[in-house]
């Protein structure tokens, strides 16, 4: 008997992949002339979304994090002390080349959580 969920599933990723496509091309500009590049955590969400009913994404701020009041200063990389990371997502977000547009990726993770079961925690987001 074939699995109608994991079809389902199949085509809800494809629907997403090509309204990323379709927002790239109205919204973004070429990753040559914006010199950024999609993150691990982008590539991983699509991996996820493919290959599980259910995400459960843990420590990932919200696009709003970082300009909300009390915010945590934590180290962008566990192992490099020092470095901010909203210190370093406001750097690559407004880097001239060769950044993530981190910022800009988180809101586009919370529309996929609209479509996709995908709940984030430690913060928790708000999903509306």
């Amino acid at each position: 008997m074939k699995d109608d969920r994991h079809s389902q599933g199949r085509e809800d990723v494809a629907q997403t992949i090509l309204s990323v496509l379709e927002y790239n091309k109205t919204v973004w500009v070429l990753r040559v002339q914006s010199g950024s590049y999609l993150s691990t955590g982008w590539f991983t969400l699509i991996l996820a979304m493919d290959a599980c009913y259910g995400i459960h994404v843990y420590g990932m701020i919200n696009d709003t994090y970082c300009k909300s009041e009390g915010f945590r200063k934590v180290p962008y990389h566990y192992y490099e002390p020092g470095r901010d990371e909203c210190e370093e997502y406001f750097l690559h977000e407004n880097a001239p080349y060769g950044g993530h547009r981190f910022i800009t990726e988180k809101k586009v993770f919370a529309k996929w959580a609209k479509k996709h079961t995908i709940i984030f925690t430690h913060p928790n987001w708000t999903v509306s």
